[in-house]
Parts: C-alpha cells; sequence; structure tokens
C-alpha cells in the first residue's frame, strides 16, 4: 500500500487526493491521500512525521515550499537552483525533495500560447519563482511584484507598465474562495484581446482574475492544468520511491 498526503494552508479545497487516487487506480496500487493541514512545519522533523504516518510521499504547498528545503537530505537540481521543493519521497531512510511546479508551468503556458513578451508575475513566494524561472528560460522577461516589494508593489504598478506587459501570472492565494480578490489590486482597465493571463490558482474556475480578463477579451488559463501535470510529475517520482523501499 503507498500512503501519499499534502501539506500546507489552507489545503481543504485541494483536488490532489482525488488526481492521485486516479493515477493509484490506473496502477492497480492501492493506497491513500490524505490532507495535512498545519501552519508550521512538525515539531518532532518531517522524516519523523512522515514514518509515523507511513508516507512515502508528499507535495508541499503554501507556505512551506522554500522552508522545507532545509529539513531534506538532498534536491533535484531544479529544485536546488529555485531553493523551492514540491515533492518530496522518503527513500530508504533519505528524504528527497524535486520541483515538479516548473513542468507543470511550462504546459501550462504552451497551451496558453503566449509568445515571448514582457511579464506581471504577482507574489515572490515559491511559486512565483518557479515561473519567473520558466519565463526566463521561454525568452519572457519577468516583473515580479509583491506587497513587500518597495520598489516593485502593486501600488507602484503604473498603467504605463501594466499595458506593456502582455502576459500577467498570478501566484499568490489571491482569489480562492474565501480570499478577497480586492487584495489584489491590479488596473484591470488596461487589459484586451492582446493580454494573457495564467492564474496559478485553480478554484474557483474562473477565478476573479480570469473574469477581469474575459471580461475585456483576454485569453486566460487557470491553474488545473498545472495541477495535473505537476501531480503528473509527482506521482511518478513517488511510484518510484514505493517500488525502491519494497
Amino acid at each position: 500500500m503507498i500512503k501519499l498526503g499534502l501539506i500546507g494552508t489552507p489545503i481543504a479545497h485541494s483536488l490532489s487526493p482525488e488526481i492521485h487516487q486516479g493515477f493509484m487506480t490506473a496502477a492497480g496500487i492501492a493506497g491513500s491521500y490524505d490532507l495535512f493541514e498545519m501552519s508550521t512545519l512538525p515539531k518532532e522533523g518531517l522524516k519523523a512525521f512522515m514514518q509515523h504516518h507511513g508516507l512515502i510521499g508528499l507535495n508541499v504547498t503554501i507556505p512551506f515550499k522554500e522552508e522545507v528545503f532545509n529539513a531534506l537530505d538532498s534536491v533535484d537540481d531544479v529544485a536546488k537552483s529555485l531553493g523551492v521543493v514540491n515533492t518530496v519521497v522518503l527513500e530508504k531512510d533519505r528524504l528527497v525533495g524535486y520541483n515538479t511546479d516548473v513542468y507543470g508551468i511550462e504546459k501550462s503556458l504552451m497551451s496558453l500560447g503566449c509568445p515571448p513578451c514582457k511579464a506581471l508575475v504577482f507574489g515572490s513566494g515559491g511559486a512565483a519563482k518557479a515561473v519567473s524561472k520558466v519565463l526566463k528560460d521561454k525568452g519572457f522577461e519577468a516583473l515580479i511584484l509583491s506587497r513587500s516589494n518597495a520598489g516593485a508593489s502593486y501600488e507602484s504598478l503604473s498603467e504605463a507598465t501594466a499595458t506593456d506587459c502582455k502576459l500577467w501570472v498570478n501566484c499568490t492565494p489571491v482569489g480562492t474562495a474565501g480570499i478577497d480578490p480586492h487584495l489584489l489590486p491590479l488596473p484591470y482597465a488596461v487589459l484586451s484581446e492582446e493580454f494573457a493571463i495564467f492564474d496559478l490558482v485553480y478554484k474557483p474556475n474562473p477565478t476573479p482574475l480570469m473574469k477581469e480578463g474575459l471580461e475585456r477579451g483576454a485569453r486566460v488559463l487557470g491553474g488545473e492544468k498545472m495541477l495535473i501535470e505537476q501531480a503528473k510529475k509527482s506521482w511518478q517520482l513517488f511510484h518510484d520511491a514505493y517500488y525502491k523501499n519494497l
């Protein structure tokens, strides 16, 4: 039996249990995928937590994608370059971290069909770092906005700059049900059919940001494709670790 889970907060809305149960069924492996809502990492340590619950793998979301980095024995090259992990596997007695978000983001941007241009990235956490890497690798020029960045905050964003950036990417949880969409104060009036919007929030669909874009003719994409694509990569890692530990 393979036991998996997700740590972070808020996660009650997560589709990951359903997605991974589908992978287990397709592979003919009995297993479970549980949600472990927490705002701080386990006091006993992540390895002890996983061993106690019999977990072979974990997905990691807000607010732990960077913090969990220091709890691991090793990480893959992508995670190392970003300092960001979203997938953890327990191989024998070693915790190994990976970043599958980059793969999911690449697949999403390909489906959105946006050519290289100037882009606005909202947020400065682990997801934003992954998005920024993909954009840079694909030839985009990204401007990262956050509340903590005085030089590039939402308040300092001019309409001229917003108009010049034809791709907007939301890497914050704003737009998730229960979070005030007005916490993302943007000059929506500049949007037009020339723009593309990629919102990593996947529930609801469309998100408030996507609705603003749709009303003005922009191409939009929510986070469900990214979620599924990164989950496929995570499942491969979980599946491999499961057999290594037999």
